[in-house]
C-alpha cells in the first residue's frame, strides 16, 4: 500500500510533490489553502517554534480561514519529537485526530491537526516509535462507533486498498449497495462520523475522504477488512 501521505493526491504533479517530500526524509505538514491548492511546509530542526494562525506574520499563515485565530497554535521540537500546543490562544480550539487538544501533545506520523476549517496532515518519514495518536484501542473501546457505523466505514474505505494511484472513497450510494443499508441512513451516519472527527465544516466530498483516511490511519479499518467484499 502506498504511503498515507500520497493518498488523496488530485493530480500526478501533487503526487510527485508529496513523494519528493517523503524522499527528503524530513517531517513536514501537508494541507490545502483557501483555493484548494496543495501546500507542503517542511519542519526544520533549526526552528525553535513554528506558529500557526490567521495572521500573515505566523510561520504558517491561514488568512483564508475565518475560524482560525490570529495566533492559534504552535509547533515545537522537544527531545527530537514535534509537539503541538494550544494554550488557550484559539477561540475554536485545536483538534488532533478528532480529539480536542488540551495543553501540549506529541505528534506522530499520520496525525491530522484541525485548526479552524483547515486540516493539516503531519508526516514524519522514517520515524520510529508509536503511530498516530488515535490508535485502534481508543476507537474500539468507545461505544460511539456502532456495528453499523463500522460496516459503513469499511465500505467507504474500500477503494483505499485497491490498486492504482490516488484515492476517492466510495460514494454514499456505493456504500448503501454494498452494506444493504438505506442510502439516507448512510449519509446521516457519515455526517455524524464527520462531526465526531471534528470535520463537519469541510465540504462533503472532502469530508468523506478525510473520514476514510482517518479511519485507516487510526486502525479502525485495516487492509484485511477494506480489501475484500463483506
Amino acid at each position: 500500500m502506498e504511503s498515507h501521505a500520497t493518498l488523496g493526491s488530485k493530480t500526478p504533479e501533487e503526487h510527485e510533490e508529496r513523494q519528493a517530500a517523503l524522499d527528503r526524509g524530513e517531517p513536514f505538514l501537508l494541507f490545502r489553502d483557501g483555493d484548494g491548492r496543495q501546500r507542503i511546509v517542511p519542519l526544520s530542526e533549526d526552528a525553535d517554534a513554528v506558529t500557526i494562525g490567521r495572521r500573515f506574520e505566523a510561520d504558517i499563515s491561514l488568512p483564508w480561514d475565518p475560524e482560525a485565530s490570529r495566533l492559534h497554535a504552535e509547533l515545537s521540537l522537544r527531545a527530537g519529537e514535534w509537539t503541538i500546543v494550544d494554550d488557550g490562544w484559539s477561540q475554536n480550539g485545536t483538534w488532533v485526530n478528532g480529539l480536542r487538544l488540551a495543553g501540549r501533545r506529541r505528534l506522530a506520523d499520520g496525525d491530522l491537526v484541525k485548526i479552524g476549517r483547515t486540516i493539516l496532515g503531519f508526516h514524519a518519514p522514517g520515524a520510529t516509535g508509536p503511530g498516530p495518536t488515535m490508535v485502534q484501542g481508543e476507537l474500539s473501546a468507545t461505544p460511539r462507533f456502532s456495528e453499523q457505523q463500522q460496516r459503513i466505514l469499511k465500505a467507504l474505505c474500500r477503494p483505499l486498498f485497491a490498486d492504482g494511484d490516488g484515492f476517492n472513497p466510495s460514494s454514499d450510494l456505493e456504500v448503501a449497495d454494498e452494506t444493504g443499508i438505506n442510502v439516507d441512513v448512510v449519509t446521516q451516519e457519515l455526517d455524524l462520523l464527520a462531526r465526531l472527527f471534528g470535520l463537519e465544516d469541510m465540504p462533503r466530498p472532502e469530508r468523506r475522504a478525510e473520514v476514510a483516511l482517518l479511519a485507516v490511519r487510526s486502525g479502525l479499518v485495516g487492509a484485511d477488512e477494506g480489501g475484500t467484499q463483506g
